[in-house]
C-alpha cells in the first residue's frame, strides 16, 4: 500500500543495520532501498559490504511495498535477485545499462522499473528510456550514493523539462529532500519524494516522517 508521497529511503551497512533502522520506521508503508556495490560509485551498501545474500533480508522486508535503487555496475543480476526477494519497484541507472537490456527487461518482467540518470549526464541520454520505464527518478544530489548532500539545483530544469514534455510519466526526486528544500519542491506536485537522512537521521524516524506526509498531503490538496 502506498498512502504518501514521502518514501524513507535507507542505506544499511549490515544485515544487522538492515534490521536497526527497519524497527525505526517499522510502520511505514513503503521503503526505498539503496543498494551500492562500491563499483558504480565509491561507496559500499549491504549486502556487498558482507558478502552476503539478498534473500537473508527478505523477512525483514517483506512487510513493505519496497522499492530498489539499484546502484549497481550489474544491475540486471542485482534486479533479479531482488525480484526473488520481492521488490515491487526497481530503479535502473542508464550509466549501467543500455536501452536494449532495460527494455527486454521491463519487456519480461511484471516488477515496476524506473529509470535514474547522474546529473552529468546529457538528458539526451536519458530520453530513449522514458518510454520504456514506468517512471523517472531525477537525482537531487551531485555525488549519488551517499546521504547528507547538498541539493543539486540542476534537478529543477530537469524536473521542469520531464513535466513539459512528458506529462504523464511520473516523476520521483531522491536526494537532498528535507526541513529547508521540502516546501519549495512540493510545490513541483511530484509523484515522490524519496528522503534519507532527513528521516533517518531524526531523533523520532517514524514520527518524522509522518510530518513531512502531513505536509506532503496538503501541499497535494492545496
Amino acid at each position: 500500500m502506498i498512502s504518501s508521497p514521502i518514501v524513507p529511503a535507507i542505506i544499511p551497512t549490515s544485515l544487522s543495520n538492515l534490521q536497526t533502522q527497519l524497527a525505526a520506521i517499522s510502520s511505514v508503508p513503503e521503503l526505498h532501498l539503496d543498494v551500492i556495490d562500491g563499483k558504480f560509485v565509491p561507496y559500499t551498501s549491504w549486502p556487498y559490504t558482507e558478502g552476503g545474500e539478498v534473500q537473508s533480508g527478505k523477512p525483514l522486508l517483506s512487510a513493505y511495498t519496497l522499492e530498489v535503487d539499484l546502484m549497481v555496475l550489474n544491475p540486471l543480476e542485482a534486479a533479479h535477485s531482488w525480484l526473488a526477494c520481492g521488490a515491487d519497484r526497481l530503479v535502473f541507472h542508464t550509466e549501467t545499462i543500455s536501452l536494449a537490456a532495460f527494455t527486454q527487461f521491463a519487456d519480461t518482467t511484471n516488477v515496476t522499473v524506473g529509470i535514474a540518470t547522474n546529473n552529468d549526464t546529457d538528458f539526451k541520454e536519458l530520453e530513449p528510456y522514458l518510454a520504456v520505464a514506468d517512471f523517472v527518478q531525477v537525482m537531487g544530489i551531485a555525488e549519488i550514493g551517499a546521504q547528507g548532500q547538498p541539493f543539486d539545483r540542476r534537478a529543477l530544469p530537469r524536473l521542469a523539462l520531464l513535466h513539459d514534455r512528458y506529462q504523464n510519466l511520473p516523476r520521483s526526486l531522491d536526494g537532498s529532500i528535507n526541513a529547508s528544500t521540502l516546501s519549495e519542491l512540493l510545490r513541483l506536485k511530484l509523484d515522490r519524494y524519496i528522503m534519507g537522512s532527513a528521516v533517518m537521521a531524526a531523533v523520532d524516524p517514524y514520527a518524522t516522517y509522518l510530518e513531512f506526509s502531513k505536509l506532503a498531503r496538503s501541499s497535494q490538496q492545496g
